[in-house]
């Protein structure tokens, strides 16, 4: 679980940077992963928590979900 920045909104998620930097790493929240379409959800700049579900190396990829993120623990 952390917390990061939105940074871009395209049709199928939301593109959320994990590390606090400008050059820091990003991942996408799908949006079958947000809890709501992206447009009423977040805008960029928000600041929301995630939770890393998949990390891909070989394709550079990171896969984030907010739905996760929000579930209590005993509700998983």
């Amino acid at each position: 679980m952390i917390t990061g920045a939105v940074t871009k909104i395209v049709s199928f998620g939301v593109f959320v940077r994990i590390e606090d930097r400008a050059d820091g790493f990003e991942g996408l929240v799908h949006t079958s992963e947000l809890d709501e379409s992206t447009g009423d959800v977040v805008e960029v700049g928000d600041v929301i928590a995630v939770k890393i579900i998949d990390v891909d190396l070989a394709r550079r990829r990171i896969t984030l979900s907010r739905r996760q993120a929000r579930t209590p623990r005993h509700e998983r």
